[in-house]
C-alpha cells in the first residue's frame, strides 16, 4: 500500500498542472472561435414571427442579447466593425422591434450605437419611427429623433418640430421648448450634443456601449472647454488665438486637456475648435484585425 502513496504524491500535482493546462488551451480556442466568427444571416422578420409563434417577447429578449454580445465582443477585443458587422446589427435591432415594437432597450440601444459609433443616422431614424408608431406615448422617441435631425443632418427645423413633439408628452423634462428653440442657432451646437449625450447615457445600460457614449461625451466637454476659453480670448483681444499655446500664455487655459481618443486640438479660423482625431478610436497597432476586416 505504501509503494502506491508515494507515486501517487508525485503523480497528483503533475496531474493537477496537466488538467489546469488543458482547461486553460480549450478556453482560449474557444476565445479564438468566439472572435473569429462572422456577422450571421437575420432571417426576415415575417419568418421569425412565425417560428416564435407566441413567445415572440422571450425571443426578441433572446436576439438582443446576441445582438449586444456580438458587439460587445469585437469592441472587448478593439476590433473595427465592418460594413457587414453593421448591417447585421441593423438588421438585428430590426427583427427585435418587429418581434416586440414596445421594446425599449433595442431603440436605446439601437440609436446610441448606429448614429454614434457608424454614422448610419438614417437606419436609426428609421428605427426611432418605428418607436415613435409603437410607443407613441414614450416622449424619447421624438427626442432622440430631433437630436439625430439637428446634429447629424442639421435639419434644425424638422430637429425642433420633433422636440416640441417630445415636449407634448407626458413625463417629458421641463427643458425640452426651450432646447426646441435653441436648436436654430448653430453656435449651440456643441452643448446640445452634450446635454442629449447625457440623457441618452441615463437609459443605456449596456457597459461597453456606455463607456463609448461616456467617451465621447468627455470630447464633446473638452471641446467646449476650449472653445469658451477662444470667446475670452476673442472678446479681450479682438482677434481668434492663432495657436492654442496663446490660450494657456494668456491664462484661459492652464493646460490644454487631452482629447479622449488620442487626436490634436486645432483652433480653425471662426473659432471653432477640432481635433485630428475626429473623435474616432484608432485600435492599437497590435490589436488583432477582424477577418471582416481582412476580406474588406
Amino acid at each position: 500500500m505504501r509503494r502506491l502513496i508515494w507515486p501517487l504524491i508525485f503523480l497528483l500535482p503533475l496531474l493537477a498542472g496537466l488538467h489546469f493546462f488543458m482547461h486553460q488551451q480549450a478556453w482560449e480556442q474557444r476565445r479564438e472561435y468566439r472572435r473569429s466568427l462572422d456577422a450571421g444571416y437575420v432571417l426576415p422578420s415575417r419568418f421569425i414571427r412565425v417560428f416564435a409563434l407566441e413567445h415572440k417577447g422571450l425571443l426578441a429578449n433572446y436576439l438582443l442579447l446576441k445582438t449586444m454580445n456580438f458587439y460587445g465582443d469585437r469592441v472587448m477585443h478593439q476590433e473595427q466593425l465592418s460594413a457587414q458587422d453593421w448591417q447585421y446589427l441593423v438588421a438585428s435591432l430590426d427583427a427585435v422591434t418587429d418581434l416586440d415594437p414596445r421594446f425599449l432597450d433595442p431603440y436605446i440601444f439601437g440609436v446610441s450605437l448606429l448614429a454614434w459609433e457608424a454614422g448610419l443616422v438614417e437606419d436609426a431614424n428609421r428605427l426611432l419611427e418605428k418607436g415613435m408608431e409603437h410607443r407613441s406615448d414614450d416622449w424619447q422617441m421624438p427626442f432622440f429623433l430631433g437630436f439625430n435631425h439637428f446634429y447629424f443632418l442639421q435639419d434644425y427645423a424638422t430637429g425642433a418640430e420633433y422636440l416640441m413633439q417630445a415636449a407634448r408628452l407626458p413625463d417629458s423634462p421641463n427643458f425640452l421648448p426651450n432646447l426646441a428653440a435653441r436648436l436654430g442657432y448653430y453656435g449651440q451646437r456643441t452643448d446640445t450634443a452634450i446635454l442629449f449625450l447625457r440623457t441618452l447615457l441615463l437609459q443605456t445600460a449596456d457597459e461597453g456601449l456606455r463607456a463609448s457614449l461616456e467617451r465621447r461625451l468627455l470630447a464633446l466637454e473638452r471641446a467646449t472647454l476650449i472653445e469658451e476659453a477662444v470667446t475670452r480670448f476673442q472678446a479681450d483681444h479682438g482677434r481668434v488665438p492663432e495657436k492654442a499655446q496663446e490660450l494657456i500664455q494668456g491664462g484661459y487655459l492652464d493646460e490644454m486637456p487631452d482629447d479622449p481618443y488620442g487626436g490634436q486640438w486645432v483652433l480653425l479660423p471662426g473659432g471653432r475648435v477640432f481635433s485630428t482625431s475626429r473623435f474616432v478610436l484608432t485600435p492599437p497597432a497590435d490589436a488583432p484585425e477582424s477577418e471582416n476586416s481582412r476580406q474588406e
